[in-house]
């Protein structure tokens, strides 16, 4: 790797295996279960942390797929809408009775609340989400919630977007506040930064912990108190696109797929500007403030001159963006590692980063399991929690609620 690949401030990027998060998980050190589950993002999470899947609930089957080809050893599962499910119906499956369970966890949805998406005034309408139509899925908030007052775990924990602490959201997370407090539960919120943590991409979002108020007592734990026990300031660990990816350019797998996304993009709309953009910058660059930004700027002063109308310049164009190898990528999304989208450019060549690259910036083992077809892949990755982040919650969760919790 030369210099200019690797920054001074990024040092460290934290690899494992799924035989890894086994030995961790093993050791029990709580319980949890998991709903919005995903590919499992959370739960690998959860797992490095010492956690131990009792649940999961899915309702798309390639996530499934992917969940139980990676921890088949999940002792229960739905696949299916979370407004089918009850905690009763929980418990009965688990054994697990009310009150006793550690954690219930959740990631709902967030087109709703994405910053990039349409925000509330998309809430209450039919759209596309995850591959399905669905229906106010801003609403499935509540799904979650009413099964935490069915079962009265010790914690619930909810992720989403940055967006859902906008001004356009405030009175959905206002209302989740309400609920929680009127179940019992006193809660704080913080919205993460997963590349001081060490997860190679800037990707921002909010976690939401409510503690059972008897909990909360019985270790004498007072409200102005638990912020500073469930969100610690970090340890900054800082990890580079390099320093996660760079063996991977020598890697025969990666290369055959690297190749095969190159070929797929020669065919997109986007080719003939994206090939011009800069390799291995030192900045970031973008196709739309670097490639077209130019040409479309002479061809307003022609059109101009010559009385034509103005075209207008696609947005999609400045949102594809590449990255310096010393530095940590955008925020990986669902749709920006989409080859149409041309979103997440690698430093290098003329694609987006490829299923093995993906996950790394994830900060998933390496050895992790992804099923279905190649965009259903990229697309699984880009919806994950970053399992990182999540360690760096649950291991405060444990180690500053639940043992001593435990210990009395």
């Amino acid at each position: 790797m030369n210099e200019k690949m690797r920054g001074n401030n990024y040092l460290k990027y934290f690899r494992y295996t799924l035989d890894d998060l086994k030995k961790s998980s093993d050791r029990k050190l709580f319980d949890y279960i998991s709903f919005f589950a995903g590919g499992g993002g959370s739960s690998a999470g959860y797992k490095l942390a010492g956690g131990d899947c009792k649940f999961v609930n899915e309702f798309q089957q390639v996530a499934v797929d992917t969940y139980l080809a990676n921890w088949p050893e999940t002792p229960h599962h739905i696949c299916g809408d979370i407004k089918a499910v009850s905690g009763q119906q929980i418990m009965e499956m688990t054994g697990i009775k009310k009150y006793e369970l550690d954690i219930l966890d959740g990631s709902p949805p967030c087109p709703p609340f994405s910053m990039s998406g349409t925000k509330k005034k998309g809430w209450g309408k039919e759209k596309t989400a995850y591959g399905m139509k669905q229906k106010n899925i801003e609403d499935l908030t509540w799904e979650q919630i009413r099964i935490a007052g069915e079962m009265m775990p010790k914690v619930i924990v909810c992720e989403n977007v940055k967006g859902l602490t906008m001004e356009y959201a405030s009175e959905h997370l206002a209302r989740m506040v309400n609920d929680f407090e009127e179940l019992g539960y006193t809660t704080v919120y913080k919205v993460l930064k997963g590349h001081e943590q060490g997860v190679p991409q800037k990707r921002e979002r909010v976690f939401i912990v409510s503690v059972r108020n008897d909990v909360l007592d019985k270790i004498n734990m007072p409200f102005m108190c638990l912020a500073s026990e469930v969100f610690p300031d970090p340890e900054k660990e800082f990890a580079s696109i390099a320093d996660a990816i760079e063996d991977l350019q020598l890697n025969d797998e990666n290369k055959l797929e690297a190749h095969e996304l190159v070929e797929t993009m020669k065919k997109g709309a986007k080719w003939k500007w994206l090939k011009r953009l800069e390799k291995n910058p030192d900045k970031v660059v973008s196709v739309g403030d670097d490639v077209v930004r130019p040409w479309y700027d002479k061809v307003i002063a022609h059109r101009i001159k010559w009385g034509k109308t103005v075209p207008e310049a696609k947005h999609s164009f400045f949102q594809s963006r590449r990255v310096p190898w010393n530095q940590a990528s955008h925020t990986l999304s669902e749709q920006g590692l989409q080859t149409s989208l041309a979103v997440h450019l690698h430093p290098e060549e003329d694609r987006v980063f490829t299923t093995k690259e993906s996950a790394r910036i994830m900060t998933l083992p390496d050895d992790y399991i992804l099923t279905g077809t190649l965009n259903e892949k990229l697309a699984r990755i880009g919806l994950m929690v970053a399992p990182i982040c999540m360690k760096y919650l649950a291991d405060n969760i444990y180690n500053n609620i639940l043992k001593p919790y435990k210990e009395l």
